[in-house]
């Protein structure tokens, strides 16, 4: 009889997404909706500007 611990698979969460929660709180609900490369762009943009994402930053 072999025991195992058996754990989650998560996928990696780039290091930019911890980074904006850190600085401004919870991610906006919407940023699931993006493609993860336009989520990631957004996030160094809210980063490099100094202000948390708003609707109006989406890019459509």
């Amino acid at each position: 009889m072999v025991l195992t611990l058996e754990l989650p698979v998560r996928p990696a969460i780039p290091a930019i997404f911890a980074t904006y929660e850190q600085r401004f709180g919870a991610l906006p609900y919407w940023l699931d909706e993006l493609h993860s490369l336009d989520a990631q762009a957004l996030l160094r943009l809210a980063l490099r500007r100094g202000a948390p994402l708003a609707p109006a930053d989406l890019p459509y």
